[in-house]
């Protein structure tokens, strides 16, 4: 197999990493199952942030997870902080 044709074989076998990780670590595909009202809030956030889905969840998750009080903080606490518009 010549030069050429073995780098065009390694391009299409290499896998597509999509952009550049935003928080010094690739993200990995995930399935969750959500009740129809957190769906509805996630895609509304998302929409008004004009962000991805995925990106509304991980914003949440880094913000619950630098809350200086613990890993979790209240229901109401982090529903008044993320989505005043909803509450």
């Amino acid at each position: 197999m010549d030069t050429t044709l073995n780098q065009s074989f390694q391009q299409q076998n290499r896998k597509k990493t999509g952009p550049k990780p935003l928080y010094g670590e690739a993200k990995k595909m995930v399935s969750f199952r959500l009740s129809p009202r957190a769906l509805e809030i996630i895609r509304f956030v998302a929409t008004q942030k004009g962000v991805s889905q995925a990106e509304v969840i991980e914003q949440w998750a880094r913000l619950i997870g630098s809350n200086s009080d613990g890993l979790f903080a209240q229901k109401s606490e982090v529903t008044n902080e993320l989505v005043p518009s909803l509450n």
